[in-house]
């Protein structure tokens, strides 16, 4: 710390910077500006700026009688400030604090406290972690900027905010770890203050989703093969197995478990996905804490495959030779034909996947059809549906298919397998789902031409749409982690493909008219439900 020690008040009423108890007086000092408060117990020297957005603290209100202590109030949100310690007593941060002295004739003095990194660095993570548990997004912001400016990486502040959230989600890794992968790849690719807004979208997302919530822990010990366990639902001994595994150890386990039923609509592959990419930035040392809760997602999530409307497709996949459909070779590329028969088809059929695998696009090429093919149902969405309030169908249905897709690829490209052939299929039969709408209500009208713009410069097209992704237009969380997650992904498989279709899909939803519905939908199926009986309309 350095110091210096001009006279910035006095307790001699002759002087000219005389100070009465009750009073509040700005000072300068080294082009900081200071609140010097008097009270009956002495002098006593803030920083001016409240820590909340700046306000002078001299501007506010000094209350001498308070429950704990003198404080000075910030009358702009009513933060309250301890003047004794600077101490915060209503609001999310204390305020700097600087030792004072009296000379013989009552002059008063400052020595401003410059703390070291590592003491602000020391400080600087318990209040990241207070200002998660709390879900401040300011006190968040605030300490992402300051974490940055002492040094931390974003990989750093996304693993303390994993460790410090990850155990509270509501039923294992969800839609908060998966915005928070796309989050910090996104401010690792960029620099300076541009690294902030990804980070704390990340950061707040994962506040929002686990604010209040029990933790969920389990002790690691080993009690079977993980697989089997979260197959047969044992949540507990499936939690401690996978606490107990490395990550690298633990991959071909919940790849496969992810792959076994097709689970929440695609998020399971998703959600596996995205969960080894944040190991892979953060560090192996989350994973103790992360991939249980994966595991918990895996276990405790719905498995689209044994209901209704998907049993006739799990019978036909149930007697595909997997490992033989895996080991198809891939020696082309997919046509534009080939997607379309697949996009418009009125029945899924899993044995002509199975041949066109084996006719030289092998999985990759089934992988490939049900990227561009969601891309192109995304094209030519009726958005009018966004505003028909009785439609459970919209944007984020169809976004499925597209990050599916993506996770599809992520698991073939790390474990070329039996299990991911069978999540490829699974990613096929979701590209026909998704058009139940379109089959329903005739097939929409949109006409859509690739962007040219898009082929010649994708990532840069992508950094934009990006922006808009993380704009607060976005709305909601749910939305907002939509929008990330697919823009994200769309940039991957459009250069995986080659085709310019996923970024132009993602374009359309993240840049069009979208309706969030989701208490007027909930309030019309309740409606509906109480009156007929009758469960929703997929």
């Amino acid at each position: 710390m350095s110091s210096t020690e001009p006279v910035i008040a006095s307790l001699d009423p002759s002087h000219p910077a005389y100070i009465e108890v009750g009073e509040m007086k700005m000072a300068t000092v080294e082009d900081q500006r200071l609140a010097v408060i008097r009270t009956q117990d002495g002098v006593h020297v803030l920083d001016n700026a409240c820590p909340h957005q700046g306000y002078g603290l001299v501007t506010g209100d000094l209350d001498p009688d308070f429950q704990d202590g003198p404080v000075v109030t910030c009358l702009w949100h009513n933060w309250k400030f301890r003047v004794t310690d600077g101490v915060c007593l209503i609001g999310e941060e204390d305020v700097t604090c600087h030792s004072t002295s009296i000379g013989d004739n009552g002059e008063v003095h400052v020595l401003i406290q410059r703390p070291s990194r590592e003491h602000q660095m020391r400080v600087l993570w318990p209040s990241l972690r207070s200002a998660l548990n709390n879900h401040y997004v300011g006190q968040i912001s605030r300490d992402t900027v300051r974490l940055l400016d002492n040094g931390a990486t974003p990989a750093e502040i996304m693993a303390a905010a994993i460790d410090a959230t990850i155990g509270r989600t509501e039923d294992g890794a969800d839609h908060e770890m998966a915005l928070a992968a796309d989050c910090l790849a996104i401010a690792e690719e960029r620099h300076g203050d541009a690294r902030v807004l990804p980070l704390v979208i990340g950061l707040s997302g994962l506040a929002e989703q686990t604010r209040g919530r029990t933790e969920v822990t389990v002790e690691p010990s080993d009690r079977g093969d993980l697989v089997e366990l979260i197959e047969r639902e044992r949540l507990e001994d499936a939690m401690a197995t996978c606490g107990a595994l490395t990550a690298s150890a633990a991959q071909p386990h919940l790849i496969e478990a992810a792959a076994r039923h097709h689970l929440g609509y695609g998020h399971g592959s998703i959600y596996a996905q995205k969960a080894f990419e944040l190991l892979d930035r953060i560090g192996e040392t989350s994973a103790a804490s992360l991939l249980p809760q994966l595991t918990r997602s895996l276990t405790l999530m719905t498995r689209e495959d044994v209901l209704p409307y998907m049993r006739k497709t799990t019978r036909a996949i149930d007697e595909v030779d997997l490992q033989t459909l895996a080991d198809s070779p891939t020696v082309r590329r997919v046509s534009e034909a080939e997607v379309d028969e697949f996009l418009n088809a009125e029945q899924f059929d899993v044995p002509r996947a199975v041949d066109l695998a084996a006719a030289g696009v092998g999985v990759r090429g089934l992988i490939d059809i049900a990227s561009i093919g969601s891309a192109k149902r995304m094209l030519r969405y009726d958005i009018s549906t966004e505003a028909d309030a009785d439609a459970n169908f919209n944007w984020l249905a169809i976004s499925h298919g597209l990050t599916h897709a993506r996770a599809t690829r992520w698991a073939w490209d790390i474990s070329p397998s039996a299990p991911v052939a069978r999540m490829a299929l699974h990613g096929l039969w979701l590209l026909f789902d998704t058009g139940r709408w379109e089959r329903r209500n005739g097939v929409a009208s949109h006409r859509f031409e690739p962007d040219p713009q898009i082929a010649s410069a994708p990532t840069g097209f992508a950094d934009e749409l990006m922006d808009d992704a993380m704009d607060d237009r976005g709305g909601s969380f749910i939305v907002v982690a939509h929008l990330v997650k697919t823009t994200r992904a769309a940039l991957e498989e459009t250069e995986a493909t080659g085709s310019p279709l996923p970024l132009q899909a993602a374009a359309r939803l993240v840049r069009g008219d979208r309706r969030e519905r989701f208490v007027a939908r909930n309030v019309n199926e309740s409606i509906r439900f109480i009156r007929t009986g009758r469960p929703p309309i997929r």
